[in-house]
């Protein structure tokens, strides 16, 4: 026990100076100090610069895992109970349901634009035949309006908030289409 309490009294001793030569030297006084930089163009310009210099040093040349593909089978950022249940999904052939429901979303666009689009081509066409385009943008506007809802919907659901759908507008549409831009 005397032992002990030697042992310990010596290392607390010695802790002063261990401590000492830990501290964090003091900064250069001949420069002035670093400003922070304001604006999101000035920080991208310093993460850039600092990426350069540190590649330019070799520091990214002996990195593990240089050369081979990533392992992308696991989310890092789902809890377990998550990750089996995306995995038995995906497994049999499923999706969470905001994953369907947008593929339902993108689906249901991308066929509206079409037949708004061809529509449009038809009275380019022949434009005497006035009468057909207002019925398809009366078609197009009820579908659209469904469409709406269902996009509501989805960004009720969607745990990602940068998987967030826009609502369409029925101008932006018809400008898009009329512009030659229908396919997107």
């Amino acid at each position: 026990m005397k032992r002990d309490k030697r042992t310990w009294g010596k290392r607390l001793a010695k802790l002063p100076d261990k401590l000492e030569a830990y501290q964090k030297p003091e900064d250069d006084q001949s420069q002035p100090p670093r400003r922070l930089p304001d604006t999101d163009q000035e920080r991208q310009t310093l993460v850039e610069r600092l990426i350069q210099e540190a590649m330019a040093e070799g520091k990214f040349d002996n990195l593990p895992g240089k050369g081979k593909p990533l392992d992308l089978k696991e989310n890092p950022h789902l809890e377990p109970g998550q990750e089996w249940a995306f995995g038995l999904l995906k497994r049999n052939g499923f999706a969470p349901e905001w994953i369907e429901r947008d593929k339902a979303i993108r689906q249901e666009m991308a066929d509206m634009r079409a037949r708004l689009r061809l529509a449009w081509q038809q009275r380019q066409a022949n434009p005497a035949d006035e009468g057909r385009w207002p019925i398809a943008v009366a078609k197009f506007e009820e579908r659209l309006h469904k469409l709406n809802r269902q996009i509501d919907d989805f960004n009720l659901i969607v745990p990602v908030l940068s998987a967030h759908r826009p609502r369409l507008r029925l101008e932006d549409e018809l400008r898009r289409v009329q512009n030659g831009f229908g396919e997107g």
